[in-house]
């Protein structure tokens, strides 16, 4: 499928900066990546408990991951094109405090139509985290790491998720907004340290300028580029549907199926989330071991690791393991930012790496699907159709240029 592009190369060593101060500057942006992680899940996390206070059904709780992917696909392409033509710390910045306030807005939320609202709003700033965090540390680092930092990314993500449902065990539906007001207050915090530590990138842009690359979305089309662009976006959106009606439905699924209290859903969550953690720096070595198209392997696994969860025997232990192994194999994906940037050329690294957000398209009605099957079909036909849409996503990957060239 080469010929939709020319892979752009890599440059060995991007950026001129000290050694500690890149690694203080990927320590920086990955405390934004905490809470970005932590405020994103609560909707899937939340579920439960929000439906139960404001007397909602599953597919309104669905909807709101509709509203919040509908910020995320605006904040995605309208912040990432900001990020490129001005600065990607500022923008990243900025960034992270929009999050942290709109989290703190919660307490606002009285009804379905302000709980969308807030979901919305919070969607948009958390939209353009991928894209300036990616573009950041890719143009820090040489090409054969990339693979293991993106896995540190994806083990930051899991980690905020297993903080996210170790500190959701203590709150339900009495007292469910102060959980996101914790996500806000630090995610405000983040965007201060990046302030503080991350240097300035003005000179990038302006050199940029000089040369006469003026980052533009329809960049993405041209060139033969636009088959490629296509099939990151569809592949990307497969990933979301696959999520959301799988991952969106555990804590659910073990609460109404299986009755579980509050506590151990939030222990059960917690381990499926270390899964992914060290998962994630696994498929980090494998990327830059064998090249990116070799993490499609951790997708094909966890569709098999999917109907595996679903046919355990009901206990926490084997429900315990079963989702260590699931959350493992679905961080393969980590090696996505990077990948996608390795794939445009380097004044559209932010807009490139974007495309991951892109694919909320599909699940913008993916999730309000998913949450008609959960109803009319039951927790179990769902989440056996996410497990599926893994297998498919790992198949369409497999249709895509390799960019890790080594000796």
């Amino acid at each position: 499928m080469l010929e939709d592009l020319k892979v752009i190369p890599v440059a060995a060593v991007p950026v001129e900066i000290s050694k500690a101060r890149r690694y203080g500057t990927f320590a920086a942006i990955m405390l934004v990546y905490v809470f970005y992680s932590f405020c994103w899940n609560t909707e899937n996390f939340l579920r439960p408990y929000v439906a139960q206070a404001l007397g909602l059904s599953r597919i309104e709780v669905s909807a709101f991951y509709t509203a919040q992917a509908s910020g995320a696909l605006f904040g995605a392409i309208i912040l990432s094109q900001i990020a490129d033509h001005y600065s990607r710390r500022n923008t990243l910045v900025a960034i992270s405090i929009g999050i942290g306030l709109a989290a703190l807005g919660v307490v606002f939320v009285v009804d379905f139509q302000t709980a969308l609202l807030q979901r919305f709003v919070m969607g948009f700033f958390l939209g353009g985290v991928f894209g300036c965090v990616v573009s950041v540390y890719v143009g820090l680092f040489s090409a054969t790491v990339l693979g293991l930092l993106s896995g540190l990314v994806q083990l930051v993500y899991n980690g905020g998720d297993a903080l996210l449902s170790w500190t959701g065990r203590h709150y339900d539906a009495s007292n469910w907004q102060h959980l996101l007001q914790i996500g806000g207050c630090g995610a405000i915090c983040a965007g201060i340290a990046v302030w503080l530590v991350v240097p300035s990138d003005r000179h990038r842009t302006l050199a940029a300028r000089k040369l006469g690359q003026r980052p533009a979305l329809r960049e993405l089309f041209e060139h033969g580029r636009w088959r490629l662009t296509g099939r990151l976006a569809l592949m990307s959106g497969l990933n979301y549907f696959a999520f959301q009606s799988f991952n969106g439905w555990v804590t659910t699924y073990l609460r109404e199926v299986h009755h579980y209290p509050s506590d151990t859903v939030g222990k059960l969550m917690t381990v499926l989330h270390v899964g992914s953690m060290l998962g994630a720096v696994v498929w980090g070595l494998v990327g830059d071991r064998f090249g990116r198209r070799a993490n499609l392997v951790g997708f094909l696994l966890a569709s098999a690791v999917a109907v595996v969860y679903m046919n355990v025997p009901p206990d926490a232990l084997a429900l315990g393991v079963a989702g260590f192994c699931y959350g493992f194999c679905i961080v393969s994906h980590g090696i996505w930012g990077p990948y996608f940037a390795e794939l445009y050329p380097e004044h559209l690294r932010a807009t490139a790496a974007s495309i991951i957000n892109w694919g909320r398209v599909v699940s913008l009605f993916g999730s309000l699907l998913s949450g008609w099957i959960a109803h009319e079909a039951g927790l179990q036909t769902v989440m056996y159709i996410g497990g599926a849409t893994y297998a498919l996503a790992g198949l369409l990957w497999w249709t895509l240029p390799e960019t890790l060239r080594r000796k």
